[in-house]
């Protein structure tokens, strides 16, 4: 049972790393525009921009390849390989967002009772749940007979 079910695993944690990266960013965004620095919002900064930007964008490229692999999922086609692709690339994406997020948070962003630290802590494990990013890379390189 556990073995027919490790698809669907994987595609619930690559669903729960995208969301949270999604939170994280808007979470970021919104503290960005609130917390102003020399007379104006952080977020009106070139390189605060250009963080948000550069996160956002990775974001979305995780949701596309993630909606795909839902619907290839739910039409019963073979996802093994994508699935494990999905799972290691996304939760590796949400972890990278969770550095990136906290950075722009500063100093707050390591106290405990800022959200972001939180959600900083909270991401790691996804990158173990359901197999581990080492494993998902072994059974995508199989699937490449490497």
């Amino acid at each position: 049972m556990l073995m027919q079910k490790l698809q669907q695993e994987r595609l619930v944690c690559a669903i729960s790393a995208v969301s949270a990266a999604e939170l994280m960013l808007e979470m970021t965004v919104r503290y960005c525009k609130e917390r102003t620095a020399f007379g104006r919002p952080i977020s009106k900064f070139q390189h605060t921009r250009f963080e948000i930007v550069e996160i956002a964008a990775e974001v979305r490229v995780g949701r596309t390849f993630l909606d795909k692999l839902i619907v290839d999922y739910m039409e019963g086609r073979s996802v093994v390989m994508d699935v494990s692709m999905a799972k290691y690339r996304i939760t590796d994406m949400a972890s990278r967002v969770a550095d990136r997020c906290l950075q722009l948070f500063g100093g707050y962003g390591y106290c405990d009772e800022c959200p972001i630290s939180r959600a900083w802590r909270d991401i790691r494990v996804t990158r173990i749940f359901a197999g581990a990013n080492e494993i998902m890379k072994g059974i995508v390189a199989r699937f490449m007979c490497l």
